[in-house]
């Protein structure tokens, strides 16, 4: 039987104005029903949610607060040229809005060829929502008018890591600037983050902007056979998540059905990401980290004790999803090609988990699934630390490759080197992740 995370009833939810091609008039189950979004945060809000989160504060953060501000401070000049590229190139379209809820923000890369319009863009999205509505299909059409199915460029989904808790778009800025510099169109998704969210508002959102880029990346100048969706750390669990949660939507016509289809997705890339939450091995691992079992489950939906361990934390799972979905008709089918990418010397998020979530895929009967694991990486190594360093990026050409697949092979360029390695070996010694 499918399971659907559905509690007592559902909610009938209406988007406004210009977001009404992106998560409008569909049902959502109550826990994932978007709040209303408004420009003012009252102060009595922010204060509710600071006081939340210091209830959670342990001292061993506190350690790893100052951890991650040396490690960001001798990194600090390549985060710098990254700012400015972030906040000063003409080409990165920055907090778009994607839904209705608070943090439903997103960032665009464009390369040389693309460009972003807002009443041009939704005009196009409005056109093809009337074609479908109609009974037609508007993607061939479209891909003729873009030059035919070569013609669009590939589309990244980027969604950010940072432990449930610290996620933001601008982390993807380095790794986005990289694709953009292959021709790719990149969106670097925001979403709530505990205390203000918890894992399954997450979970609407990611999907919820999921749906945005897929019904506007031929507007945009993108091809719509070759979406990918990259997460990293807990944004791989998430977007991971949301993918495995939207064939059931759809199927079972709740959430954000009539936005996308994860058949439509050419590919899912998962970076150190985490698929297991439910095992308490890994529970207990975060706890060591620093991650408290407390914290963790209020996440999870499972409650400050874990009273609700039980139902929660497999209901956030993709491994558990995955043998709830092995043999429905019409599930597994909908699902794209994945790659798991992990640092084999990952502390933070263990590189079994990846392997684990593999051979859950394979199990349930995904064709396509590739591992791969770098030698000596921690968690921080393929998405920062490699990077700065310059060279020939692993993370990188992984990518490339797997959104070309079937395409004539590509020397990718050395990345030019942002930092001195002495440097970044100092801030490796440092960094809690």
């Amino acid at each position: 039987m499918v399971s659907v995370p559905v509690r007592a009833s559902e909610k009938q939810v209406h988007c406004r104005g210009k977001n009404r091609g992106s998560c409008c008039s569909v049902k959502y189950p109550v826990s994932y029903a978007p709040l209303p979004f408004t420009h003012h945060v009252p102060n009595s809000f922010i204060c509710r949610l600071t006081m939340r989160l210091l209830y959670h504060i342990r001292f061993n953060w506190l350690v790893k607060f100052f951890g991650l501000c040396g490690f960001a401070a001798f990194l600090s000049p390549a985060f710098l040229r990254i700012a400015w590229f972030y906040y000063t190139d003409r080409r990165v379209k920055r907090n778009l809005q994607y839904g209705s809820a608070p943090r439903n923000r997103l960032d665009l890369y464009l390369p040389p060829g693309c460009a972003f319009d807002i009443e041009k863009t939704e005009a196009a999205v409005r056109a093809a929502d009337a074609e479908t509505d109609a009974g037609r299909d508007p993607a061939p059409r479209e891909r003729h008018e873009n030059g035919g199915s070569g013609g669009g460029r590939p589309v990244i989904v980027f969604v950010t890591g940072g432990m449930w808790i610290i996620g933001y778009k601008a982390w993807g800025a380095l790794l986005a600037q990289s694709l953009m510099k292959q021709g790719f169109i990149v969106a670097s998704l925001d979403y709530r983050n505990f205390p203000q969210g918890t894992v399954g508002e997450m979970i609407q959102d990611v999907g919820c902007g999921i749906g945005w880029v897929v019904k506007r990346a031929v507007a945009l100048g993108g091809d719509p056979r070759r979406i990918v969706v990259v997460g990293q750390s807990a944004g791989a669990h998430l977007s991971a998540t949301a993918i495995l949660r939207q064939a059931e939507w759809e199927l079972s016509g709740y959430g954000l059905a009539s936005a996308w289809s994860p058949s439509s997705l050419a590919g899912f890339v998962g970076v150190s990401g985490v698929y297991s939450p439910e095992d308490q091995s890994l529970v207990d691992h975060f706890h060591r980290r620093g991650l408290h079992r407390e914290v963790f489950h209020s996440i999870m939906e499972a409650g400050y004790t874990g009273a609700r361990a039980e139902e929660a934390l497999p209901r956030a799972s993709p491994c558990a999803i995955l043998r709830d979905q092995a043999g429905v008709p019409g599930l597994i089918s909908r699902q794209p090609p994945v790659l798991l990418c992990h640092g084999s010397a990952d502390t933070s998020a263990p590189p079994s988990e990846s392997a684990k979530f593999a051979a859950a895929l394979r199990a349930a009967g995904v064709a396509e699934v590739t591992e791969k694991y770098y030698p000596g990486k921690t968690h921080t190594d393929p998405f920062v630390t490699d990077p700065i360093l310059g060279g020939h990026d692993a993370l990188l050409e992984d990518i490339v490759a797997f959104v070309r697949k079937g395409e004539d092979a590509l020397k990718l360029p050395a990345l030019p080197r942002l930092l001195p390695k002495p440097l970044v070996d100092i801030a490796r010694t440092m960094v809690p992740f």
